[in-house]
């Protein structure tokens, strides 16, 4: 099995969920889904990008390219952080994001100047909108630095 269906597998069964659950949530039958988390097939790239953000994880620690799940990281860990360590993160969470652009400007067939017109909204989106939590995280990364 490889380290893709093995994450999976494991983060399904941390949120207590059913194979159909997480099946819905990504808009596939479960038998397809059944078929990821055994090893038999892999997703498309847009269906990782869903996978990731049900599962509250970065797609490079679900792919198996990261073994810490930065999305898991809590505020006093990102304090103890050196400097090496909050770029690291950073960075992480960087390509992180590129790939669930690239994944969305794929399906949806978009221009690059589209693309970067939604990449501004959305950073306009996530200072202004309820999602104080990743704000926060990102400047005390930033302090770090």
């Amino acid at each position: 099995m490889s380290k893709f269906s093995e994450r999976l597998k494991l983060l399904r069964n941390e949120k207590k969920m059913t194979q159909q659950a997480l099946a819905d949530l990504v808009g596939v039958n479960r038998v397809t889904y059944t078929n990821w988390e055994n090893g038999k097939r892999e997703p498309e790239l847009d269906k990782i990008v869903e996978l990731a953000t049900e599962l509250n994880t970065t797609v490079d620690y679900l792919l198996g390219n990261s073994d810490i799940n930065l999305l898991d990281t809590s505020k006093k860990d990102i304090q103890n952080f050196t400097k090496e360590e909050a770029k690291e993160l950073s960075g992480a969470l960087m390509e992180n994001m590129n790939t669930i652009f690239e994944a969305g400007k794929k399906k949806f067939n978009m221009t690059d100047d589209e693309m970067e017109a939604m990449k501004v909204l959305v950073i306009k989106t996530i200072s202004k909108k309820k999602q104080k939590k990743t704000r926060k995280m990102i400047l005390l990364i930033h302090k770090t630095l």
